[in-house]
């Protein structure tokens, strides 16, 4: 399993990921946030088996994106540059070994 933290930044909300791997790079996911919106997406998404390669790479025939996890979000979230998307799918990709863990960070100058 899988667990990231995300500090979204100026809106001061904190969201706990967590990322089982069910094999196949397949993975279920949790959302635990203090922002509302993100508890809103943990509502539709907790439980579900996800296909990380799908959320991940677009379709190589059609080009199009079909992440269940970036549509729920464009849905719930009204911010959509929201670094808890991001931070997501980082740990559905480690989860299931196509990355390996490593922090990531935006650094304002």
């Amino acid at each position: 399993m899988t667990e990231v933290k995300i500090f979204a930044g100026i809106c001061g909300f904190t969201t706990i990921v967590t990322s089982e791997d069910r094999g196949g790079y397949n993975a279920v996911i949790t959302i635990k946030s203090e922002c509302p919106n993100w508890t809103k997406v943990n509502e539709t998404l907790e439980g579900k088996e996800i296909n990380v390669m799908t959320e991940l790479f677009k379709d190589k025939k059609t080009g199009t994106v079909n992440s269940q996890v970036i549509q729920t979000a464009l849905n719930k979230i009204p911010h959509v540059s929201c670094p808890v998307i991001s931070g997501v799918l980082k740990a559905m990709e480690v989860s299931v070994g196509l990355a390996l863990p490593k922090n990531a960070t935006i650094t304002f100058k």
